[in-house]
């Protein structure tokens, strides 16, 4: 009998496991108490490929199953099961990253942030100008 397993992949820093060049959102890998491993697109854009078939939906993975996200980025679904067993992931309160993702999703984070400034100092300059323009009149 296995540990039940669950974790959320893409390049949010939301998810369990942070992977540059991939859909926010793009996949789930969860085993079930028996040691069945899935994988679970979660309908993204830029797909999610097991040997060479499309995934649509949801497959049980076999021991040589090759898992390609994005359509070039080879993921060791194997290396991140050994990665995530013995750690609480079934639930997304943990986040389990490796040690050097974290610090790319805070640079996202901030870099989100200076973008959503720049733009309320864009709009802010914007709603001057009509006010003056509207002064003028």
């Amino acid at each position: 009998m296995s540990k039940k397993l669950f974790v959320r992949i893409g390049s949010n820093p939301t998810n369990d496991l942070v992977i540059d060049g991939i859909d926010s959102f793009h996949m789930e890998l969860f085993r079930d108490t028996e040691g069945n491993v899935f994988i679970s697109d979660l309908n993204t854009q830029s797909g999610t490929r097991v040997n060479s078939r499309k995934l649509d939906d949801y497959i049980q993975l076999n021991e040589n199953d090759k898992v390609y996200l994005a359509e070039t980025i080879l993921f060791d679904w194997k290396k991140i099961l050994k990665q995530f067993d013995g750690k609480d992931s079934s639930t997304n309160q943990s986040k389990q990253t490796p040690k050097a993702e974290p610090k790319v999703a805070r640079d996202k984070q901030k870099s989100v942030k200076r973008d959503y400034m720049e733009i309320a100092l864009i709009y802010g300059a914007i709603l001057a100008m009509i006010f003056l323009i509207s002064l003028w009149f």
